[in-house]
């Protein structure tokens, strides 16, 4: 009898977005974020230093809102405020996509 392999379901490398904290840098600018499974992780954004942060933080909120669609299925937002003179924190919250029958 042949068995059939057992497929595994891949699990996601973290939990949902709740804060990212922007740095600001010469050429990259790193962030770091943390997710509600206390896991997380960091990235680069490859944009110039006189880059406006407008476009920095639109550039880590693609990213973080892809890989949150992707494996949670989630769609997310960021509300950003700054932190010190050169790095910003971005709240992250949940979106909800349901929209009700018209009252």
């Amino acid at each position: 009898m042949v068995r059939r392999r057992e497929t595994r379901k891949e699990r996601a490398p973290f939990g949902v977005p709740r804060e990212v904290i922007l740095l600001s840098g010469r050429d990259v600018w790193p962030y770091t974020f943390i997710a509600d499974d206390s896991r997380g992780g960091c990235g680069k954004v490859a944009m110039p230093a006189d880059a406006a942060i407008e476009d920095v933080q639109a550039a880590v909120f693609t990213r973080l809102a892809d890989l949150t669609r992707t494996f949670h299925g989630v769609e997310i937002g960021i509300v950003w405020s700054p932190l010190t003179p050169d790095s910003w924190v971005g709240h992250v919250g949940s979106l909800t996509t349901d929209v009700g029958p018209p009252p």
